[in-house]
């Protein structure tokens, strides 16, 4: 049966272009198990964002920039992040999560993660700034709860405790209460 062009064409179309629906509410098929993988090279990434924790390279076409995800399974890492970076060799269902340690990227290696998608991203660069913005505030509320592996991960709760340690270190006076010395349980 030969069909009008046309008709063909529209159900291309419809196919290749997302609905208004599906830039808000993340598809299915994007959660799940990605292979995870760290850089630490400092820049601008692909968002215009500049480089700091939180932040993950992905393929636009399964994550887009400014997508908001909660990372599990990555250990010391799991926590929230916004897809503000891509990358030649992050194709299909890998991450390449930022660490500012070459020595802790190469400790990270390889691992199977699992993704959940919180809010997903357009490709923009306001998005993926508002997304970050968010992922912040998320991390420091969670920071200040001593709750860790929600947004936080174990990394944000170790700079927190060095930064009351370096504070505590130069005072006289008493500390009114005493600094945990391993982080609190993940959620």
């Amino acid at each position: 049966m030969r069909m009008p062009g046309n008709l063909v064409s529209y159900l291309a179309l419809a196919l290749l272009i997302p609905s208004a629906q599906s830039a808000s509410t993340p598809s299915p098929r994007l959660e799940g198990h990605y292979i995870a993988t760290a850089y630490s090279q400092q820049g601008t990434t692909a968002s215009g964002e500049d480089t700091h924790r939180h932040i993950v390279a992905a393929d636009p076409a399964f994550l887009p920039l400014g997508t908001r995800i909660k990372i599990t399974r990555a250990g010391r890492y799991s926590g929230e992040y916004v897809v503000a970076d891509t990358g030649r060799k992050i194709a299909g269902r890998k991450l390449d999560i930022y660490i500012p340690n070459v020595r802790a990227c190469r400790k990270f290696g390889k691992k199977r993660v699992k993704v959940k998608v919180i809010q997903l991203g357009d490709n923009t660069q306001a998005t993926t700034k508002q997304a970050d913005q968010a992922v912040k505030a998320d991390v420091k509320a969670d920071v200040q709860k001593n709750v860790v592996g929600n947004a936080a991960t174990e990394d944000d709760w170790a700079a927190k405790h060095r930064a009351e340690t370096k504070g505590n270190a130069g005072s006289t006076a008493p500390s009114t209460s005493t600094p945990a010395t391993n982080p609190p349980n993940p959620k």
